[in-house]
Formats: structure tokens, C-alpha cells, sequence
């Protein structure tokens, strides 16, 4: 006897209805009757010809559908998909609202291989997420180590646990019901404090305890680098979402590294903007308890409740290109190709990976180039996100405390990459001159600086 309609699809994953025909060697009314007799068991998408078939799959033994929700800019909320899982793996969109994000033809019709790709950052990652793993493990039932997480354990905590992502969605009505009660407390003026000005000292120092001592419940943005998270309210009464990386609080040298390498990220983020034009995270340098704190306002949220999306260039690359590895200027060339980003937003992707060279960040890996939706035409596009990370990795300590001798070579440009290499190469000399005369940075690596400097004079 020949296989049955959802024993083929949960074989052989989705198919499209003439290849599905050709499988169970059937008529297409014949196929027509099995769907219906499958019920919910199957999902289609498209119509007629075009009509793509996949057998649904249960989380945690659910069928139901995930509802996708989107927080807005001022705080408002919206259903804008819902998810369905997918044999053997993947899932199926049904978009009840523009999604915002380009997507290609396959992804249009609602079939994701994997999660949708403006998820995969939502995942628990850095620092903060291993936090997170650590601390609920044993209530969702998975491994401490969200580096082993499946797609299925990620979607489970998410739904679950998942009110303060980073971007601006939101997966699953209980995280979504957490997140109006989180609204409603604030309207009615029940939520946590806000952190004043004259309360910084003493908050983050609390807070960079608390986080090293027993971890913290959030996840909303990653990195290996120690930090937490902070609600502000400005002097101005302006309210800022934080991001405050922080060094550690004793006098070795591998400890005062790191405090030297968050006041250059500082550096880094000014110098980008007022040199090259290209839009960086707002940061802020404090001291307290013997710590450097770098506090970096997230472009991801406004005011207290509002909310913008955002997603790196290794979930898109991910998803779409399989371009591992790939310099960030290739990068911004596929996506300009595909018109998705703007001319000058590949230019300045250009500039920004030149600059990252001359000032010694090898670190520069897919999951720090971001992208925010953004129409063009009509069309769901993308611009480039604020810079952020953008630091001399080249220095850090191995293995987080240890000073090896580290060599500047920076690379004389290509012929084709002189046009922005030269203004990249004067903003990173004006970057390692500021980092040379800044007293918040340690007199041997301020002499390293100013060392560095004088090779790119030589070079041009």
C-alpha cells in the first residue's frame, strides 16, 4: 500500500503540489480529499499550482499556531503572523499584517527552513543569555548551554519568557500577556523604578554584583562582554533603555585592559560620527566601585514602552546568502544587489569595515553589522543600524587576562578601495590620537595609541 498523504510530507518535508501528486501517484482531486480528511495535520500555503503542502509539527506537544506580535515606536502592539511548525523542521508564516522585512519569493509565501530570520537574534546568546539559560533551564525543561539549543527550544522559551527581545516582537500570547501586565503596571504606576542621574554610581555597581554574582533573568541583547541592562531617566526627564558593559573591579592588568578597551569603544562610537558621517550607539563612560562602566543607549527602544526592529547581518546571511566569513563589504554588496540597501548605505557598510580594520578590530564577525527595516519604494528594505562593538579587539587580553605582545599591521588599500580608505584611515587616526590623550585610559596603553598613530602618518 502507498504512503499516505502526511506520512510522504512528514518524510520528505514540504512539497509543492505537482512533485506531492507525483509522490502519492494520485489525482489532483484525489489530493484535494486527503487534505481535507488530514484536517489540521497539514499546512498549505499559495494557491492553485503554486500551492505548497507540509505536515505539521508540535511544540511540547501543541499544534497550535505561535502568534507573532510587533510592538511600535509608541508602545502599540499588533498581531502581525502566525507560526506554524513544520516537518521535519522550519515552519510556515500565514502574515496577517506587513511583516516589514524583505523576504524572497520562498520566505514571501510564508515557508521559513528554520525560524524566521528577525528571530534568530531573539534567541538567548553572550553574556546575558547564558544568564538567562542558566537561570530558567530546569522550568523550560532545557540544556544550560543555549549554544545547544534547537530552534524548538528557543521557540519554547521565547513564547514562555520572552517579553524584552531584542527588536520589536514579541512570540506567543503568554509572553505577549506578560508584556501588557508589564505595560498595564507601568500606566498605573507599579513598575521598577527608573535609574536618576544622581543614582548611577550606586545602581550599577549593584547591578554589575548582581550579574556576576547570580546571573540576570533578561536576554534582550548579546555579547560575551559582562553587562546588564538598565532602564534611565535622563536629566532631561528622557528616558533611555541601557546597555552597560562593565570591567572588573580589581587592579590586575588584564582588568585594567579591559576598562582601557570600553573607553575606546566610547571613542570609537564619537569618532565614526563626527569624522565619517556613519550613525553609532550614544555612550556614556562611568566610574564606580572600582569598575569602568561603558553605558550604551539601545537604538532599539523608545521611551518607556516603544520599540524598533532589528536584526544582525549573520541571521539575514544566515537565512539567505550563506556567505560565512564574508567581509562586511561583501555583505553590503549582496544585499545593495538585491535592493534591498541604499547605495549610501553600502558605501558607508564600506567605510565602516576599513575603519574597523585600522583601529585593530578582528572582531568583526557576522553578528556585529545590524540592519532596521526600512521601505524603499514601496518595498521592504533595510538600513544600517547604528554602529556598535567597534573597539581594538586586537588587544584584549587571552583568555581574558593575559597581555601577549600584540603587533598594528594595518593593510595598504587595494586600488579599488582607496576612495574610502583614505577618509577611513584619517577617522582612525583621529581615533587613536584621542585614545593617546585620554586620561581615563592607562599610561602604557595610551603610549600604545599614540604608537599607532605614527604607523598610519607613515603609511599615508
Amino acid at each position: 500500500m502507498s504512503p499516505d498523504l502526511v506520512t510522504i510530507l512528514r518524510l520528505r518535508g514540504r512539497l509543492q503540489a505537482g512533485r506531492l501528486l507525483k509522490a502519492l501517484d494520485v489525482s489532483r482531486a484525489t489530493l484535494m480529499r486527503q487534505v481535507r480528511a488530514a484536517g489540521d495535520d497539514v499546512i498549505a500555503r499559495g494557491s492553485a499550482r503554486r500551492t505548497t503542502y507540509a505536515a505539521r509539527r508540535a511544540l511540547r506537544g501543541s499544534k497550535a499556531a505561535l502568534p507573532l506580535y510587533r510592538v511600535d515606536e509608541q508602545g502599540g502592539i499588533q498581531e502581525v503572523a502566525r507560526l506554524d511548525l513544520t516537518y521535519p523542521d522550519g515552519c510556515a508564516a500565514e502574515f496577517l499584517a506587513d511583516f516589514g522585512w524583505p523576504l524572497d519569493e520562498e520566505r514571501q509565501a510564508g515557508w521559513f527552513d528554520g525560524l524566521p530570520y528577525p528571530l534568530q537574534d531573539m534567541r538567548p546568546q553572550g553574556f546575558l543569555g547564558r544568564n538567562f539559560a542558566r537561570h530558567h533551564a530546569a522550568l523550560l525543561q532545557v540544556p544550560e548551554d543555549p549554544n545547544v539549543w534547537s530552534d524548538d527550544h528557543a521557540l519554547h522559551a521565547m513564547s514562555l519568557l520572552g517579553t524584552d527581545l531584542l527588536g520589536d516582537l514579541i512570540l506567543g500570547e503568554p509572553a505577549c500577556r506578560q508584556w501588557l501586565e508589564r505595560v498595564q503596571a507601568g500606566r498605573l504606576g507599579r513598575d521598577e523604578p527608573l535609574v536618576d542621574d544622581a543614582m548611577v554610581p550606586q545602581s550599577y555597581e549593584r547591578l554589575a554584583a548582581s550579574a556576576m554574582a547570580q546571573g540576570l533573568v533578561g536576554y534582550s541583547a548579546g555579547g560575551e562582554f559582562p553587562k546588564f541592562e538598565a532602564v534611565r531617566r535622563n536629566h532631561d526627564g528622557r528616558i533611555q533603555h541601557m546597555l552597560v558593559k562593565f570591567s572588573g573591579s580589581d587592579d590586575s592588568p588584564g582588568t585594567q585592559r579591559w576598562s582601557d578597551l570600553l573607553v575606546c569603544e566610547h571613542l570609537a562610537s564619537q569618532v565614526l560620527t563626527t569624522h565619517l558621517g556613519i550613525q553609532a550607539t550614544t555612550s556614556r563612560i562611568h566610574r564606580g566601585g572600582g569598575r569602568t562602566f561603558l553605558e550604551v543607549e539601545r537604538f532599539d527602544r523608545h521611551g518607556l514602552y516603544g520599540r524598533s526592529g532589528v536584526t544582525s547581518w549573520a541571521s539575514l546571511n544566515g537565512a539567505l546568502f550563506g556567505l560565512a566569513g564574508a567581509p562586511w563589504v561583501e555583505a553590503a554588496r549582496r544585499l545593495g544587489a538585491r535592493g534591498w540597501l541604499s547605495a549610501d548605505d553600502v558605501r558607508l557598510t564600506a567605510l565602516l569595515w576599513h575603519f574597523g580594520q585600522l583601529i585593530g578590530n578582528n572582531d568583526m564577525h557576522d553578528g556585529n553589522l545590524s540592519f532596521q527595516p526600512r521601505a524603499a519604494d514601496g518595498r521592504p528594505g533595510l538600513q544600517l543600524a547604528p554602529a556598535y562593538d567597534m573597539l581594538p579587539m586586537l588587544y584584549a587580553p587571552s583568555r581574558g587576562v593575559e597581555l601577549p605582545p600584540r603587533e598594528f599591521r594595518p593593510r595598504l588599500p587595494l586600488p579599488a578601495e582607496r576612495e574610502l580608505w583614505a577618509p577611513a584611515a584619517q577617522a582612525a587616526d583621529a581615533f587613536w590620537m584621542a585614545a593617546a590623550a585620554d586620561a581615563r585610559i592607562s599610561s602604557g596603553f595610551r603610549a600604545v595609541c599614540a604608537a599607532n598613530a605614527e604607523v598610519l602618518g607613515r603609511m599615508g
